[in-house]
């Protein structure tokens, strides 16, 4: 199947878009401020600091307030380890929260500092997830309205999702929509849709209305197969619960989309909601060359913007010129005006 990807280098962050043929099937995000932080694909040196037989693995130090965690189960071959030990892993998967990422061991180091020794680009990780992977440099404005709580089943009916820190949870609202059993149907094939394009995963429960006939049920499970057999990530399933629910695993080695860019509420963070509003600025910059531009934000914004976690002002300046100003406004938002 031909795979191409849209990648998009903004201020702050770096998108992609993945389509099989014409369809649309994941959405990336790396941000400026994650970049200190191990992602998948990140080769590190640490030092093994404590072995934990009751998880099979040991913990690791990988520098300063970073963490890590490699399985003895899934590394065969690897050598006995001791504490004290260095030794150089792959970040197999990212940190949760709270959670250590989990490393795949490549080789004992016998001196040496703990730290990165090479980060992976978006590109690179896209490159290792997908063979002969084309790329394509373009605006990728979709991943802007990707991480909707609550989705419209056509023909009726909603999907909702909630993450909690535990697992996400998924509410399927038959509504006013058709029999019981379509509106299942229809919404598995937008759950899995929905779980591959926006990165989530972990422990998912999801609530459908009920299926009494015992037939209804296999139905489902059968079709639920069939909706994440070309998943790339690991996907395992249990039986539906005497109450409805369907339970399933879904691998995730990189934060996922609303981890990066919502609250735990849904709602957009202030680093979201400034990273917009620098690229519609840029954009009007564009449409209109020569000038003057004023950005009206919101005192969230401003406050991410003036707190110079990321060197935004010097990026933007390379890119369109000293040509514009911002000021704070009371109303929530932001929005562009060009003076010529």
């Amino acid at each position: 199947m031909k795979r191409r990807a849209v990648i998009e280098e903004a201020i702050g962050e770096t998108r992609a878009a993945v389509y099989e043929g014409r369809r649309l099937v994941e959405l990336h995000l790396t941000r400026e401020t994650e970049a200190g932080l191990p992602q998948a694909g990140d080769i590190y040196v640490g030092r093994v600091t404590q072995l934990e037989p009751s998880l099979n693995g040991a913990f690791l130090k990988l520098g300063a307030n970073l963490s890590g965690f490699v399985s003895f189960a899934n590394n065969r071959g690897m050598p006995k380890l001791v504490e004290g030990q260095l030794i150089e892993g792959v970040v197999a998967q990212a940190a949760g929260e709270g959670k250590a990422c989990r490393v795949r061991f490549s080789q004992v180091i016998t001196s040496g500092d703990v730290g990165v020794v090479k980060k992976t680009t978006l590109k690179e990780r896209l490159s290792s997830r997908f063979e002969a992977i084309s790329f394509d440099e373009a605006s990728v404005s979709v991943i802007d309205e990707a991480t909707e709580r609550k989705i419209s089943l056509k023909g009726g009916g909603t999907v909702t999702f909630d993450q909690t820190e535990a697992l996400l949870a998924i509410d399927v609202d038959k509504a006013q929509g058709g029999s019981a059993l379509e509106v299942c149907l229809t919404a598995l094939d937008l759950i899995a849709a929905q779980l591959r394009l926006r990165g989530l995963g972990g422990l998912i429960v999801i609530d459908f209305p009920n299926l009494r006939q015992a037939k209804h049920r296999n139905q489902l499970l059968k079709a639920a197969e069939r909706a994440f057999e070309n998943d790339p990530a690991i996907v395992k399933l249990a039986t539906l619960s005497r109450f409805g629910c369907l339970e399933m695993t879904r691998s995730k080695d990189y934060p996922s989309l609303d981890s990066l860019m919502n609250t735990r509420f849904g709602e957009a963070t202030a680093e979201t909601r400034a990273i917009r509003a620098l690229r519609q600025l840029e954009r009007e910059a564009l449409a209109n060359r020569g000038a003057n531009l004023t950005l009206s934000v919101d005192s969230g914004i401003s406050s991410w913007l003036e707190s110079n976690v990321i060197d935004w002002n010097d990026a933007l300046h390379a890119r369109i010129g000293a040509r514009y100003k911002i000021n704070v406004v009371d109303t929530k938002g932001f929005s562009v005006q060009a003076d010529r």
